[in-house]
């Protein structure tokens, strides 16, 4: 693994470590879960549903591969060994997380989501406003608005790409 992976993963790892003790564990994936949920109207209870299922199958998913101790909990050296593993499976473990989180943020079902619902996705899990903005305007289309095909190979890029030119795949969760 290169260097701006690793500089990803550790970024990677600081969000998902959602109440800052310093491991990753269950109780993380359901307060960011929570967190992005409560950022969103209750017509969207639904998808918020969706969107937390996928999280704790991320969660397992995670866990599964680098729990090596066994404790139920994940530190950072666990996270960095085991999160290649993870992303060579991210169609099918990483993946629909996101695809759930797009739907979330896509207010009327169109295949589309705007500015606001995809900062609102990104402040809940810890990115700062203005850097989810910037993120977003590096990814969307000229018309102001984001696609799951933009967002997906966004996110895939992020767990695998290591070009530094790329600022599109290693700033997709703001500065590193």
């Amino acid at each position: 693994m290169g260097a701006l992976l690793d500089q990803k993963y550790e970024k990677l790892f600081s969000l998902l470590d959602a109440n800052g003790d310093g491991v990753i564990a269950e109780d993380d994936f359901t307060l960011m879960a929570g967190r992005v949920r409560a950022s969103f109207s209750e017509e969207r209870a639904a998808k918020g549903e969706t969107y937390a299922d996928e999280m704790m199958n991320y969660w397992r998913a995670l866990r599964d591969t680098a729990d090596a101790d066994g404790d139920g909990r994940i530190d950072r050296d666990e996270f960095r060994q085991a999160l290649h593993q993870v992303s060579d499976r991210f169609d099918t473990l990483i993946g629909p997380l996101y695809q759930a989180g797009f739907h979330l943020a896509d207010r009327d079902d169109d295949g589309r989501v705007g500015r606001e619902d995809f900062i609102a996705v990104l402040v809940a899990i810890g990115v700062p406003a203005d850097e989810a903005g910037a993120t977003f305007d590096r990814l969307a289309e000229r018309d102001g608005e984001l696609t799951k095909d933009q967002l997906m190979t966004a996110a895939t890029l992020y767990y695998r790409d290591e070009n530094p030119d790329n600022a599109a795949s290693h700033l997709f969760f703001g500065a590193l």
